[in-house]
């Protein structure tokens, strides 16, 4: 019992960080492009001086290499994406974006796993649409690019999900960790002239300021959460484990209107909209826990 509540807290601590990471994004002023290269650069010195990442990476079968690049290449597209939308919206529009990362898997998984579609999934991803409409309706005009982008972060944070899920089950997750943020850094920096050309001026050393909050959102805000939820999720059920990670959004929000102030920039159609894909959500992984249960 101990164990689980121990595993319980280290949960809610890594999802409270990841939630953290939008208020990050807002206040670091560098847009979104070079704040995730900045990202990715920091996290994979930051865990080249980690002793055991070495042993780990020896055993990792090279015919995975390339399947962890793609999955590496597409967490650096969703999080452009994802700061994208911060940038151009705030953080409250983003992570009420990425609460529908886990409608995208309902739909999504069964294409790229070739299984029959799931019908309470498609109902889910029904009730979602209303939720998505109200945020959209809710937002001034200047926002709805954020918006979209928020949901094209939201698509894409679904496909590495499922592909990180599908293929990378036997490998051990620091070595995960590493290759796909050293192949998301690589891929950004054969993009990055191209960015400078048609971005003249937006790619800059941060100021000291943005490099201290760069690094906490790398070190603080990445690795050690990221840690902390593998092993909690070795000590906890499928059902917690959704639970707690779906509180992403709640804590983002939270945080948003205490730290941000953005409940002034934000009315009431937008909190709907969010509540309506939050429920959504919940209800989905309370849906696979009877599931699951019923096999048993």
């Amino acid at each position: 019992m101990q164990i689980r509540s121990k595993a319980y807290l280290q949960m809610h601590c890594a999802t409270f960080l990841w939630g953290v990471t939008a208020i990050l994004g807002k206040l670091i002023s560098i847009r979104e492009f070079p704040l995730v290269w900045y990202r990715m650069l920091i996290v994979c010195i930051f865990m080249l001086c980690m002793p055991s990442l070495y042993s780990s990476l020896k055993k990792v079968n090279k015919k995975n290499i390339p399947v962890l690049c793609g999955i590496g290449i597409l967490i650096a597209m969703h999080w452009v994406a994802w700061y994208g939308a911060i940038k151009y919206a705030n953080a409250s529009v983003a992570v009420s974006c990425i609460s529908c990362i886990a409608i995208f898997i309902a739909i999504l998984e069964p294409i790229f796993n070739r299984v029959p579609f799931d019908r309470s999934n498609i109902i889910l991803g029904l009730i979602v649409i209303p939720g998505i409409m109200l945020i959209n309706q809710s937002l001034d005009l200047q926002y709805k690019f954020g918006f979209f982008l928020g949901m094209v972060a939201a698509m894409l944070g679904a496909i590495f999900t499922i592909l990180n899920k599908k293929y990378t089950q036997d490998i051990e997750p620091s070595s995960i960790t590493f290759i796909q943020m050293l192949c998301g850094f690589i891929f950004l920096t054969v993009c990055l002239p191209f960015y400078i050309l048609n971005n003249p001026g937006n790619f800059y050393f941060p100021s000291t300021q943005d490099l201290i909050l760069l690094v906490i959102l790398s070190v603080v805000c990445t690795v050690i959460p990221y840690n902390l939820f593998l092993y909690a999720l070795k000590k906890s059920d499928a059902f917690t484990t959704a639970l707690v990670n779906n509180l992403e959004p709640v804590y983002g929000i939270i945080l948003a209107v205490i730290i941000l102030h953005e409940n002034k920039e934000l009315n009431w159609q937008f909190y709907l909209g969010t509540t309506i894909i939050t429920s959504a959500v919940f209800i989905h992984a309370y849906l696979n826990r009877r599931k699951t249960s019923d096999y048993k």
